[in-house]
């Protein structure tokens, strides 16, 4: 987007010389160390930002013909961002195009990330984002070559789960280049380690190399080797395929060399934080769609002038990685370990599609739901090959709703954007209801009882509900202790919209609210007592938007059930819209789950899990957040919506389904849409914070996430006869494997011990073995008394897969 250069191409000797003067080179001080960089020639692909998807399959497909024409000759090297190109080759190409494309990667002329796209993976469910690797394993099996490095590009940060996923998947390797937009006011924070092992909560690491944000087109940025190409002054444009030759004239040339030079010199600068000579550069085609040589001419030229110390590679990712991990183990060189998470990011994009974004959050619960059915009909012999592939389908319209840029780089590519998301979450959530007709939602229609006054008893406490502020002004427990303090305000379960001075600056993640006024015009309330317990309907305007909210607070158990209504009120204007649940608890630690992993939120040197550079002020669940002591927790369950803002002085967690903050992703419609629907269930335990308890309490309310959690019953009818017996956490799937032989049940262990568990394999299945999440073969299980035994690392995710008979 022209938003992605905040330099010119005149500007950009400038720009490096300024990031420079904060590093000193130690040129002596590495005793003349041979430096070898790896120049891995790629496009960054947006696939819907700056078209439609048509038209940028129509320039993703002649683009790799021109680089597999190069790669054929030996005269270049390649690489694809993501899987998405093996699929848009395959369907433009046909059979012909995609067996030359395995040929080009069985040959390693041609590199390939195994991540489907450039995705946002924290708005993920776990098992969608294991799926979100899949199409690796298919290539592996066609080419035979290992996919061993992913690529998390472009958004500014990357939950820790992700870590978890990447592990479990079996990927060694993660590299990372960023955008600063949005990030601008956290992310100089990182620590000065471009190169770690990330290790992952489940205690397995990935090398991860990030280097440190100096600009887009520079270090650090995800288009950083475009730098080459700017020297030679390639101007940006994401519309149309460019054609250069060589264009390595003595002037270009010295001004590329000149950058690799002050590329060694920044790495030397690092020290003992960069002890290997091995030096990665990616990202040289930014958003463009140039076609040309002159890289590898270049590569070459500077090759045979070169005295030595430093040599080029026209690489593929995988080059630099095996070669770092080479050196790292013969040299027994020493790489920092990094423990903890760097949030989200770009994640908050999904809030300016807040009504889609609550059918893609259903239709990831719902998809699972019909794969476990469809499963369970395959083992007794029903199963059809083409629901198989319908559901495969679904969770690949799934990651093309989870996209990186929500927007476009105008507002007709914006529009385009919703409509592709649009259309993706409609294809999932059909083909999950066509195979999983029961109904599974367990949200409790409202009905009439015997009036009551709006402070009434509950569970032996007392509730006031504030009819002037449409919302709960105080609740106290049985004995008389506060959960909700009385006179807070906002109050609890409030609505707040706010409209701010502008887009976010970058010194700030939130800009300075406008005055506003929070006149609430009550149209109707109602509150009545049954024999579920107390429900409270209020429908009210406030703030341009007609709001219905309906209140449960059930009899039976902790919780508090609330829906809320919304109508119109939205414009282009900077806002956001909120749900504020303000608590009575000392000092909490807040917690949330995250795809691979719940977390602590806050600062490490705090207790929390964030590291330095991490977003502080914005949040993502995929179902939950909760505010805990040592003796209470407040559990917010939150089905529809995944941002949350975490209080620091009073325990308050803020759920903000809807904003528009961003400067130029020109989404700001929430895409033409004027009603939307939020759902909460508050839970009120008298206990410290259980990540156990934390999904079972999940499973309970609306569309299961989980297929099976321990204390619950399953969700799907026949799942029972597998008599699971797990104490770790929740069965996240249970597939037909991708080879269409075998079936596969996944576990995922949310507490931090190792923990065993078993379970009665279907009549006619046996030969248990496990694997890894992309389901290659680990080592095989033994099967006692027809009951198969496993154990599942601390907060690991575990896969285990049975034969046929």
């Amino acid at each position: 987007m022209p938003g992605r250069k905040p330099v010119g191409e005149s500007a950009c000797l400038f720009a490096w010389l300024l990031c420079l003067t904060a590093w000193i080179p130690c040129l002596g001080a590495e005793g003349g160390r041979r430096w070898t960089v790896y120049l891995a020639q790629d496009k960054h692909l947006d696939y819907g930002w700056c078209g439609s998807t048509t038209e940028i399959e129509l320039r993703m497909a002649p683009l790799l013909d021109y680089y597999l024409d190069l790669a054929e000759q030996d005269r270049a090297r390649w690489n694809l961002d993501g899987t998405i190109w093996n699929e848009v080759y395959g369907r433009h190409r046909g059979q012909a195009g995609s067996e030359r494309l395995h040929r080009a990667i069985r040959a390693g002329r041609i590199g390939c990330a195994g991540n489907y796209a450039v995705l946002l993976w924290g708005i993920l469910d776990t098992e969608t984002a294991i799926r979100a690797t899949f199409a690796s394993a298919d290539l592996e099996r066609a080419t035979g070559v290992r996919t061993r490095t992913a690529l998390v590009m472009e958004n500014a940060t990357i939950p820790w789960g992700v870590a978890n996923v990447l592990t479990e998947c079996g990927f060694d390797f993660l590299g990372r280049g960023v955008y600063n937009l949005r990030a601008e006011s956290y992310l100089s924070r990182r620590e000065p380690l471009p190169l770690v092992w990330w290790q992952a909560p489940n205690g397995k690491r990935i090398l991860m190399r990030w280097d440190l944000y100096c600009d887009t087109e520079s270090w650090g940025g995800y288009a950083e080797g475009h730098t080459l190409v700017n020297v030679a002054g390639e101007k940006w444009d994401a519309f149309r395929i460019q054609s250069f030759g060589d264009r390595n004239s003595p002037e270009i040339f010295a001004g590329r060399k000149e950058f690799i030079r002050r590329t060694v010199e920044r790495y030397e600068a690092y020290g003992a934080n960069y002890p290997v000579s091995s030096i990665l550069l990616l990202g040289t085609g930014w958003d463009n769609w140039t076609q040309t040589e002159d890289l590898s001419l270049f590569i070459r030229k500077y090759n045979a002038e070169s005295d030595g110390t430093i040599r080029l590679v026209d690489a593929r990712y995988e080059d630099f990685f095996a070669a770092a991990e080479k050196e790292i183990r013969e040299q027994n060189l020493t790489i920092p370990v990094m423990e903890g998470t760097f949030g989200i990011c770009w994640e908050e994009w999904a809030a300016h599609l807040a009504g889609l974004t609550a059918q893609f959050r259903q239709a990831e619960r719902l998809l699972r739901l019909a794969e476990a059915g469809e499963t369970l009909r395959t083992v007794a012999g029903h199963g059809e090959a083409k629901n198989r592939d319908l559901i495969r389908h679904g969770f690949v319209e799934l990651l093309r709703f989870a996209e990186h840029d929500f927007g476009g780089t105008d507002r007709r590519r914006a529009a385009l954007s919703a409509g592709t998301r649009a259309d993706a979450v409609t294809e999932a959530a059909d083909i999950a209801r066509s195979l999983q007709p029961e109904p599974v939602e367990r949200t409790v229609p409202l009905k009439d009882g015997r009036p009551e006054e709006t402070t009434f008893s509950w569970r032996g406490g007392r509730v006031v509900f504030d009819p002037n502020r449409c919302c709960v002004a105080s609740v106290a427990d049985a004995a008389g202790r506060p959960w909700v303090g009385a006179d807070r305000s906002p109050g609890f379960g409030e609505f707040v919209h706010a409209r701010y001075r502008g887009q976010a600056k970058p010194d700030s993640v939130f800009p300075e609210v406008l005055p506003s006024s929070a006149a609430t015009m009550l149209r109707g309330l109602r509150c009545s007592r049954t024999d579920l317990g107390v429900r409270i309907a209020a429908d009210f305007d406030r703030s341009g938007f007609q709001v219905g909210s309906e209140w449960l607070f059930h009899e039976t158990n902790p919780w508090i059930d609330v829906s809320y209504y919304l109508r119109d009120g939205w414009t282009d204007d900077p806002q956001t819209v909120e749900f504020l649940f303000p608590f009575a608890v000392d000092k909490p630690a807040y917690w949330y789950d995250t795809p691979g992993a719940i977390v602590a939120a806050g600062p490490k040197q705090a207790g929390g899990d964030d590291l330095p550079g991490a977003n502080p002020e914005l949040y993502a669940s995929v179902t939950f957040a909760a505010a805990s002591d040592r003796r209470r927790t407040a559990l917010v369950l939150a089905p529809d919506s995944l941002l949350w803002r975490f209080g620091r002085e009073d325990a308050c967690m803020t759920s903000m389904p809807m904003m528009n903050l961003t400067r130029n992703d020109h989404q700001f419609g929430q895409g033409g849409q004027r009603q939307w629907t939020f759902r909460y269930r508050i839970v009120l335990l008298d206990k410290p914070f259980d990540p156990l308890v934390a999904v079972q309490e999940a499973q309970r309310f609306d569309v299961p996430p989980f297929l099976h959690v321990r204390g619950q019953s399953p969700v799907v009818p026949g799942l029972e006869a597998l008599d699971i017996d797990f104490p770790g956490g929740p069965l996240l799937a249970f597939k037909i494997a991708q080879d269409n032989r075998r079936v596969i049940l996944r576990f995922w262990n949310v507490l931090d011990r190792e923990t065993d568990g078993s379970f009665r394999p279907p009549s006619g299945w046996s030969a248990p073995e496990m694997c890894d999440a992309l389901e290659r073969s680990q080592k095989p299980l033994e099967a006692n008394e027809d009951r198969v035994a496993f154990t599942v690392g601390p907060r690991g995710i575990t896969t285990i897969a049975l034969s046929p008979r």
